[in-house]
């Protein structure tokens, strides 16, 4: 079992979140307004600067829950 890295993590938070982009045709800025965070946090992350665990999962809490939000509203 491979133990998880500081990039790996970020790797994965990015990719989340460059996806979730790409399909909604959404932003960043948005991303992290909707999970309540410093509207430039996932650019930070991106740029390498490091980050808490509080603020990551909240922003992979928002990204569950609007996947979860778009997977109800396309299936009805």
């Amino acid at each position: 079992m491979d133990i998880p890295t500081s990039e790996t993590i970020r790797e994965a938070l990015l990719g989340k979140a460059k996806a979730f982009v790409s399909a909604r045709r959404s932003s960043f800025s948005a991303i992290c307004i909707g999970a309540g965070v410093d509207n430039k946090f996932l650019s930070r992350v991106e740029a390498g600067e490091n980050f808490s665990v509080k603020t990551y999962q909240r922003v992979i809490d928002w990204l569950d829950e609007a996947e979860r939000r778009h997977q109800s509203e396309t299936a009805a």
